[in-house]
């Protein structure tokens, strides 16, 4: 007896178990389709032209599957073609922090965000430009500065802030920024005479024996405001640039995911027969018991000693039975529904200059 109920235990722990693990299989499959549903979209609003939907739902993707990290190197391609500097940095950036994105796409990236940031420099410098022609000279170092904190290899918005610095008679950050250009200039810059000049006139000295500091690291921009997904284009796609026709997204299973699934199928049907094994077992042991005495010993009228012993052994081999069979079928489940989870996108489709590109991983 005592047997039997460690069996009926084991039998309910293994469903307790089947019935814990299969919820997580199903939001890990749910959130896979739809972060690949969202890509599709991005991938049909990119190829349309509409580069801010096509940001937010690769952006939205990549909140739903972390694990592909395609989706915000596609967020980060999608802000930048469409001239959204300051996200598309804050894509590119989140994008190279992820330890195990794909070198290509890193390589590539890194490039992007080194021409990505000159233009943010570029365009800050214009910034500082009308202010002062305004006559605001205050506002207009202060937003030469921030232009070279963007691209710190460009040293000319140092030489500018620090020529609007002396107007103001703020001499100490004048030589400061005065010596700094002059370390980072190159030797034909057309402004190092202008430099020198001024540097000798406020009385400051070049820091030609000293090593040039590490560049600042460009100022940090505000986290991008949630901005709800739009609605997908329904219209047919278009080539973005180039006339290159993008490629359609393509639906495969990956080797990872088809022997996940044939893991769980092969762990369902071992449970559902470790359950079927215990019912014959539970079946077979009541009617064996229907033939004891009140003392627990057999009636010889209706079964023999040697057939009884027979029918126990044959109970006794199903519920070895229905604990191979549970353990093998939780074992199974467990390792399918890690191989489902752990695998990536098997298709995405990533943006690039020349229009879009089919990655798969297999």
């Amino acid at each position: 007896m005592f047997r039997v109920i460690v069996q009926l235990l084991a039998l309910t722990l293994v469903f307790a178990v089947s019935a814990a693990v299969a919820p997580a299989i199903a939001v890990a499959l749910d959130a896979h389709k739809t972060a690949e549903a969202l890509a599709s979209r991005a991938a049909k609003a990119f190829e349309a032209g509409n580069m801010a939907e096509a940001a937010t739902l690769y952006r939205d993707a990549f909140h739903v599957d972390g694990s592909e990290s395609a989706y915000l190197y596609g967020a980060a391609r999608a802000a930048h073609t469409g001239h959204d500097l300051e996200h598309a940095e804050q894509d590119y950036v989140a994008f190279l922090a992820i330890p195990d994105a794909d070198p290509a796409r890193v390589q590539k990236a890194k490039g992007y965000l080194e021409t990505l940031r000159a233009e943010l420099s570029g365009q800050k410098a214009l910034e500082a430009k009308r202010a002062e022609t305004a006559g605001d000279a205050l506002l207009a170092a202060t937003l030469y500065l921030e232009a070279w904190r963007m691209a710190p290899d460009r040293a000319d918005p140092l030489l500018k802030a620090a020529i609007l610095e002396r107007q103001l008679g703020d001499k100490k950050s004048a030589v400061s920024h005065l010596q700094r250009y002059l370390q980072l200039a190159p030797a034909d810059s057309a402004g190092r005479g202008t430099a020198e000049t001024l540097l000798k006139q406020l009385g400051g000295a070049p820091l030609v024996d000293r090593p040039a500091p590490p560049p600042p690291k460009p100022a940090p921009l505000p986290a991008p405001a949630v901005v709800e997904p739009a609605k997908p284009v329904a219209k047919p796609v278009v080539p973005v640039e180039q006339g290159v026709v993008a490629q359609p997204a393509v639906k495969s299973l990956s080797p990872r995911r088809i022997g996940g699934w044939s893991a769980i199928g092969v762990g369902g049907a071992a449970v559902i027969g470790a359950g079927i094994l215990a019912i014959l077992a539970s079946s077979q042991q009541s009617t064996l018991n229907g033939n004891k005495l009140p003392d627990g010993h057999f009636d010889g009228s209706r079964i023999s000693v040697a057939s009884a012993a027979s029918e126990q052994t044959s109970i006794n081999g199903k519920w070895t039975g229905v604990g191979i069979a549970a353990g093998v079928g939780v074992a199974a489940i467990g390792v399918g529904a890690w191989l489902i989870a752990s695998d990536r996108a098997d298709v995405a489709l990533v943006p690039s200059w020349d229009g879009l590109s089919l990655a798969g991983r297999f």
